[in-house]
């Protein structure tokens, strides 16, 4: 396939992985820019034999949105301004988002980075559980483990909204 194709067709997964675990469109938007360019830019260094185009532009958006994380409490943490900005809301709901997409985004906003991860590689890059352990240095089971817990906190938060 062809890369305006896989674009096509990749696009709206990887936009609902970063935008799940940031939880900010606009935000969601840049990164999501930032992994198909970077994409473009290195598609030629894809290798078929170490997986498939979509474990490799989601690795791509992963990277993308942990290099921002990092960079973003770096800068407001060495900072002497910009706390209250750390501890805003971070989601902002677009108009085609419903209810439930605001409260399901409210209540992934609940759960840790590491589950937040899980639960995003699982429901919006349509990895199994075997490939979700191999990007994240966890057993399979762990993986298990963990989304069912990070699931269970996410009915019991929707539940009680």
């Amino acid at each position: 396939m062809d890369f305006a194709t896989l674009y096509q067709e990749l696009f709206k997964p990887v936009f609902a992985y970063v935008l799940c675990r940031v939880g900010d469109r606009a935000l969601a938007e840049d990164l999501c820019a930032a992994a198909w360019r970077k994409a473009y830019e290195k598609q030629d260094q894809f290798n078929a034999d170490k997986g498939t185009f979509r474990q490799w532009i989601f690795t791509i958006a992963r990277n993308e949105i942990n290099m921002h994380h990092r960079l973003y409490y770096v800068r407001k943490f060495l900072s002497l301004t910009g706390w209250e900005e750390v501890f805003s809301e971070p989601h902002a709901p677009g108009p085609e988002e419903d209810g439930e997409t605001v409260r399901l985004l409210e209540a992934v906003s609940h759960l840790n980075e590491r589950e937040k991860e899980l639960v995003a590689l699982k429901f919006y890059s349509g990895l199994n559980n075997r490939q979700i352990a191999a990007q994240v240095q966890m057993t399979e089971s762990g993986v298990g483990t963990a989304l069912h817990r990070a699931v269970t906190k996410l009915r019991k938060e929707m539940k009680d909204e």
